[in-house]
């Protein structure tokens, strides 16, 4: 190799943590590989959150036209390039995969950097917050977690190179831009979060705007999610991103009622068939409770009620589900209104099922993976507890007691991620002014936080794959903020000593 060559790769190397991370990230990916770990596409097959595969892969542009369950940003990610791409499916999606993985650990490289960590202390943390087994195995399979993990890094970092000045309205259209992907990506993250994030870090770099930047920076979420909205209210009479969310609220709270409570209101008629039989259920088990229903449109992704890819998994874009979806809506909230206990007691269920933890890989036959879900579990101070359903009308499980590992060490992650975001804000009012730093330690737990709550408010049962999501961000400022007040409480001592030093030696003299 030439010796001109060797120096512009040494001082690469030397120069940044992004070559040193993904390096030895992708060392640790083709272990796993060679040792057994396989690319699983099953989700392709039956993933509710998909259109049916062999639909978007044959018909993609129409197909997101016609989606209505969902924001079609995943969809999109994965259905577009297997559509064009003339290698199988398998290993598109397996490279589209290891590219959203990768990129988060480019990610999580430059917002420690850009937070102030050193070379190598960047590189140890972006490792420890990609390589940890929950992230890991994201890259061995098609689910969103690493794609929204991905975008939420790059949100905070987007923040953090809001310098006011010149390259302010530049920097901050690149904000509003990641942040429209993230909303059309998952429906987790409410359109709501574009405006609460927008609007302060306008009005705090008001002076730096251009009224091009700004313009833009309005018209693209404007533009795409709300062009979205509309247009699944001119086809479907839902002026949302999912349409879905009334059974997913059925979910959330009627399983948790007891049964003679729900057969009462049921009796009552507080309650419909739809909350007898039970939420996200094949079609056929509600046709004979519902009125006859024929799909207006003849476009499979519309028109048909079971995926071919998957004998027994329902397609929930089926256009008849829709009335469904609301029936099961209005249920949940007169449950919701009647029992509000029974709602509480699912959210603190749901608030404890956040913390829980994956066991698949610790059952991966990698040995790779199985070393590395032990260091992790010693790491998370993982604990064998259990998610009880107990008392419960309908046990989400199908049994009273599932066993599962708690992560003890990610509670107080999160909440110091919390309190690091509160003492910022704090500072902040006492200076009477906040730098793109404090703002995006200040996002980062608003997110993180944002997560955990809306998670659990309508959801039951998903909580960890949300956490999954936000693990890597929460690591990354984590880890700089104790990185940060171990150097200052060396500073302080260093000091001291010196100080002290000084005083003897005047006494002394």
């Amino acid at each position: 190799m030439p010796t001109d060559l060797v120096g512009r790769i040494r001082v690469v190397w030397t120069s940044s943590a992004v070559l040193p991370a993904v390096s030895i990230w992708s060392a640790v990916y083709a272990a796993l590989v060679v040792t057994g770990v396989g690319f699983d596409t099953g989700y392709l097959n039956y993933g509710w959150q998909l259109i049916p595969w062999d639909v978007l892969t044959s018909d993609p542009w129409r197909s997101l036209w016609y989606l209505h369950v969902q924001p079609p940003g995943w969809n999109l990610f994965l259905g577009a390039p297997s559509w064009i791409s003339p290698l199988s499916d398998r290993v598109t999606v397996q490279a589209l995969m290891l590219v959203a993985a990768l990129l988060v650990v480019v990610l999580a490289v430059r917002l420690a950097e850009r937070l102030g960590l050193g070379r190598r202390a960047a590189t140890a943390l972006a490792l420890v917050a990609t390589l940890h087994p929950e992230v890991l195995k994201g890259a061995f399979e098609p689910n969103y977690e690493l794609g929204v993990a991905a975008l939420l890094l790059a949100v905070c970092l987007a923040v953090l190179r809001l310098d006011r000045n010149a390259r302010f309205s530049r920097a901050f259209v690149v904000l509003s831009i990641v942040l429209t992907v993230l909303v059309m990506t998952r429906s987790l993250y409410h359109p709501i979060l574009i405006p609460l994030i927008l609007v302060p870090l306008g009005l705090w770099g008001r002076r730096s705007f251009t009224q091009r930047g700004l313009v833009v920076a309005v018209l693209v979420p404007l533009v795409v999610v709300g062009g979205w909205m509309v247009k699944n209210q001119a086809l479907f009479g839902h002026a949302n991103l999912s349409s879905w969310f009334g059974m997913n609220l059925q979910r959330a709270v009627i399983p948790v009622l007891d049964l003679d409570e729900l057969e009462e209101m049921y009796a009552d008629g507080a309650v419909s068939d739809i909350a007898m039989i039970g939420p996200f259920g094949r079609y056929s088990l509600y046709e004979s409770v519902v009125e006859p229903c024929e799909p207006s449109r003849a476009h499979r992704s519309l028109a048909e009620p079971m995926r071919t890819t998957d004998p027994v998994s329902p397609n929930f874009n089926y256009e008849c589900f829709l009335p469904l979806f609301d029936q099961a809506g209005e249920d949940a909230w007169a449950v919701i209104r009647e029992h509000p206990e029974a709602w509480l007691e699912g959210r603190l269920w749901s608030l404890r099922t956040t913390f829980a933890v994956a066991d698949r890989p610790g059952q991966s036959s990698s040995i790779v993976m199985r070393v590395l879900d032990d260091v992790y579990s010693v790491g998370r101070l993982d604990y064998r507890g259990v998610l009880s359903t107990e008392g419960w009308g309908t046990p989400i499980y199908g049994r009273l007691v599932a066993p599962t590992d708690f992560g003890l060490i990610l509670v107080p992650v999160y909440g110091a991620l919390v309190m690091a975001g509160v003492a910022t804000a704090i500072r902040g009012l006492r200076r009477r002014s906040m730098t793109a730093e404090d703002w995006t330690i200040g996002l980062a737990s608003s997110l993180a936080l944002f997560t955990v709550v809306v998670g659990a408010v309508a959801e039951l049962g998903e909580q960890s794959r949300f956490r999954t999501a936000v693990d890597p961000l929460a690591t990354v400022v984590v880890g700089v903020v104790v990185v940060r007040l171990v150097g200052g409480w060396r500073t302080r001592r260093v000091t001291r000593r010196a100080s002290g030093q000084s005083q003897a030696e005047s006494v002394g003299s």
